[in-house]
């Protein structure tokens, strides 16, 4: 599997904030995506979802563009993302939260809520066991009964990952994943997202928290003056003269 974007280029009025973003990305390997602050990250994010139209370039999962601009449409089409501000319905519970990521279940059909019948029943009993393993995974089958809204901080942020998990997606654009996280639910995301690439999965992450990005990038791209450069890991990216140039300005 292969997500690929090129020449995306994306401007608000005279300020040209993506250029000429084109990148490969293959399964089963976790990319981090850097930049100092307004270089355009959050913005390619939302190019790539759906949320934002590029004024030029395309994008592609296995060589099949997506054209659609709906992030609905894209999000069927096999790519999740999380936001910062972290998108939970916090009046329902974990579990409800991930059930509710479960695509194109039978019950949703809204003849099959009035009148529902054995494989909606199958269904739903399936799924059930399917969001507990998840919960198990993501280390929070313990507060499964509880509100989203009253869980902690960092159990949330492992909640967010459930449900991309649950979307059944094949493409995971996580942004800021750890912001704010401290030590111990860090190492739990660190785990869950490993375990998310052993599973053949493209993994895109914003990141700034140094630790973390150690921790799990196989391949750093950082984004600078509306382009991408490449790095290995990050002790190249850290000492690269650009790279510090564009974090002083």
């Amino acid at each position: 599997m292969i997500l690929s974007a090129q020449h995306i280029a994306k401007s608000f009025g005279e300020k040209q904030v993506l250029t000429e973003v084109t990148f490969s990305l293959k399964k089963e390997t976790i990319y981090v995506l850097m930049g100092a602050n307004g270089s355009g990250k959050t913005t390619l994010f939302n190019v790539l979802t759906g949320f934002l139209k590029a004024d030029k370039g395309v994008f592609s999962i296995n060589n099949i563009a997506l054209k659609s601009t709906s992030p609905h449409l894209i999000n069927q089409q096999g790519i999740s993302r999380t936001f910062q501000d972290m998108r939970l319905i916090t009046e329902l519970t974990v579990l409800e939260n991930i059930l509710l990521a479960f695509p194109n279940q039978e019950g949703e059909k809204w003849w099959k809520v009035l009148f529902p019948n054995k494989k909606v029943t199958k269904e739903q009993l399936e799924n059930n066991k399917k969001a507990s393993l998840i919960l198990q995974d993501c280390f929070i089958d313990d507060v499964k009964g509880s509100k989203a809204g009253e869980i902690s901080y960092g159990q949330q942020k492992l909640l967010n990952l459930a449900c991309c998990i649950a979307n059944n997606t094949n493409v995971f654009l996580l942004d800021e994943p750890v912001a704010g996280v401290n030590p111990v639910y860090r190492d739990k995301l660190v785990e869950v997202i490993k375990k998310i690439k052993h599973k053949g999965k493209i993994i895109l992450i914003i990141e700034h928290n140094t630790d973390f990005i150690e921790a799990v990038a196989d391949k750093i791209m950082f984004l600078n003056e509306g382009k991408i450069t490449n790095f290995s890991n990050y002790t190249l990216l850290r000492n690269n003269e650009m790279v510090q140039e564009a974090y002083l300005i």
